[in-house]
């Protein structure tokens, strides 16, 4: 098991802009992804006039990017990012700031119909079984989706005043990332698009959540040039690491490395860990193998974030450089 070790890097040497783009999906043309894009942009030393402004979030955390700033002009490489089952695009921007702050330029669509007001609305457990069995075949051409529109977007800004301006894309470093069953979804990529060379997976499911065909021969193993990093959380209640994470993470071939944070359970990849873990805790699940641990037996937010963007970093600063590769 050949495990990336914590390293810390050299602090990023931007700034975080955001900007938002609404992404259509060409094979679907009635889904329309609502699409976060941070980026690198320049120092705010370099800029006139007053400071920024944070940009907003959902739950009404800190958000440490800039709206609208201007970019550097790259090229720079792409991370897709892909939230949780009822999750949102925002919902880590802990790491997705974090990158963009170190060089890359990273989009995380909703996956429309699967984000958290859209299940809170369903009305019982029979709507919420038909959205899983629907947004299993969805997930992964949503983040293909991203990656095409983002690697054609000097042909879309021509086309398309509105697009927003962005670092230039290099389209031989291309990343994925994703929680839960956003893990899942990124680790399918890579057999949509072959331009897909480094997948981070954090505390991803499998077969137990999605269904016995979660993974067809053609996806896993993952290809040989694929690099990827699997992050386990060793006290997860809904992941198990034993019975679901370690046999998944034998299957995904020798170019792949694992990780287990200890003191962690399922939503410490998140914004907001305190909120959901305490959401998480009143709410056990049916079929709970274990009970959910008191965060404060558990690591803390700032300890927890920090440690993870510095190993996801460090991962994707070694498959996916800052300059391009010659």
């Amino acid at each position: 098991m050949d495990e990336i070790r914590s390293a810390k890097t050299e602090p990023g040497r931007y700034e975080a802009g955001v900007v938002h783009a609404l992404i259509p999906r060409t094979d679907a043309p009635d889904r329309m992804l609502p699409t976060e894009i941070w980026y690198p942009a320049a120092p705010a030393a370099a800029r006139p006039g007053a400071g920024p402004s944070q940009a907003a979030h959902p739950l009404g955390l800190p958000h440490d990017a800039v709206p609208g700033l201007p970019p550097i002009a790259g090229p720079c490489p792409l991370i897709v990012f892909s939230h949780g089952n009822s999750g949102y695009r925002q919902q880590s921007t802990f790491l997705t700031t974090r990158l963009a702050r170190a060089g890359f330029v990273v989009a995380a669509p909703d996956h429309v119909g699967n984000t958290f007001p859209e299940m809170l609305a369903l009305p019982d457990d029979a709507a919420r079984l038909a959205l899983h069995r629907e947004i299993r075949r969805h997930r992964p051409a949503d983040l293909q989706a991203v990656v095409e529109a983002l690697l054609d977007r000097p042909t879309r800004a021509d086309a398309d005043p509105a697009f927003p301006a962005l670092p230039a894309l290099d389209p031989t470093r291309v990343g994925s990332l994703g929680h839960s069953f956003g893990g899942w979804t990124v680790l399918k990529l890579p057999a949509l698009d072959r331009r897909v060379q480094a997948v981070c997976s954090l505390a991803p499911v499998s077969e137990p959540f999605v269904g016995k065909n979660a993974f067809t021969p053609q996806e896993l193993p993952l290809p040989e040039s694929v690099r990827a990093l699997l992050v386990a959380a060793r006290d997860d209640v809904l992941v198990d690491l034993e019975t679901s994470l370690l046999p998944l993470f034998e299957r995904l071939g020798p170019g792949a490395s694992l990780e287990i944070l200890d003191r962690a359970d399922h939503f410490h990849f998140c914004d907001g860990i305190e909120l959901l873990h305490r959401m998480h805790m009143n709410s056990p699940r049916a079929g709970q193998r274990r009970p959910t641990r008191p965060l404060s037996e558990l690591r803390g937010e700032h300890e927890t974030q920090t440690l993870l963007a510095d190993w996801i970093e460090t991962f994707f600063l070694r498959h996916l450089p800052r300059e391009p590769r010659t």
